[in-house]
Formats: C-alpha cells, structure tokens, sequence
C-alpha cells in the first residue's frame, strides 16, 4: 500500500466512531422528514376532502325550505287589500 492510502486509512479508522454518528443521524433526519412531509400531504388530503363535505353540507341547508312562522306571511289572494299601484292610479 502506498503511504498515502495508510495514512487515509488511519484518518478512517480514527474518526470511525463519529462518521457512523453522522451516519445514522442523517438517517434518522431523513426518515423524520419523509414522514413530516407524508403526513402533511395525507393531512392535506384529508382537509380537502373535509371542507368539500362542509360546503356541500352547508350548501344542501341552505337549500332546505324555511317554515318559520314569519315567513309563512299569506299574499292577498282575494284581491282585498289594496296595493299602493291601484291608489296611485285612481
């Protein structure tokens, strides 16, 4: 072995310890990140889907008919009361 590959040899073996460390660090980095941006995609997902059903929801309320007694106000079928039309034109 050339003297050069030795001495690279010996920085390996010396700093062996703390290059496994960095190693599984990252590791650990990238499994954290990967289920961070999983969960925030699925999470994303969910939330969409949640406020389609909220909107939909809401949207069928509002189409619901409204049976509250002051809304039930009878129009002047029979032709009885008069209008402010009729007394402006007389």
């Amino acid at each position: 072995m050339s003297q050069e590959k030795v001495e690279r040899y010996k920085q390996e073996k010396a700093h062996r310890k703390e290059n496994v460390e960095k190693e599984r660090r990252k590791k650990k980095a990238g499994r954290i990140l990967t289920w961070v941006v999983i969960l925030a995609v699925c999470g994303g997902i969910g939330g969409a889907i949640g406020v389609t059903f909220y909107n939909d929801y809401q949207a069928r309320l509002a189409a619901r008919p409204d049976y509250a007694r002051e809304n039930m106000v009878v129009s002047d079928l029979t032709g009885i009361l008069e209008t402010e039309a009729e007394t402006a034109a007389e």
